[in-house]
């Protein structure tokens, strides 16, 4: 019996324990990397991670925070460019304008890579999935 309660309190334990957010995949023909909700808000949150340039061209994170019962925000560009092929952190706050109030609620943030590219529009891959709480 002894053992079985152990057991049940270290599984709990063990449980309780908060854990850093799961890494999300982002990629795109310009450049790939990684990221992960590190601080959540009420309105947003700061994601964290790396970044690399698949060729050495300018790439950076654009962001969008996932709302339920109202449309998303494209919150646009949150690092700065990265050039480096063999990677770098790169991260930045999402976020809508606060407050977000009823019937909407945060359902979380994606993100994706764009390539910095001078006089012209942006190419940007298409949006990762949802980056977990």
């Amino acid at each position: 019996m002894r053992k079985v309660m152990t057991f049940a309190v270290l599984t709990f334990v063990a449980l309780a324990v908060p854990t850093a957010g799961m890494a999300v995949n982002v990629s795109s023909s310009d450049g790939s990397g990684t990221q992960t909700a590190t601080t959540k808000y009420s309105n947003g949150a700061y994601l964290d991670g790396t970044l690399k340039s698949t060729s050495g061209n300018p790439v950076y994170y654009s962001g969008l925070v996932v709302l339920n019962n109202c449309g998303d925000v494209n919150d646009g560009r949150y690092t700065g460019n990265v050039t480096s092929q063999s990677g770098q952190g790169a991260g930045g706050t999402v976020s809508a304008p606060p407050p977000i109030l009823p019937p909407c609620s945060l359902d979380g943030e994606k993100a994706r890579v764009c390539r910095d590219k001078s006089g012209q529009p942006d190419p940007c891959g298409s949006w990762s999935a949802l980056i977990p709480k």
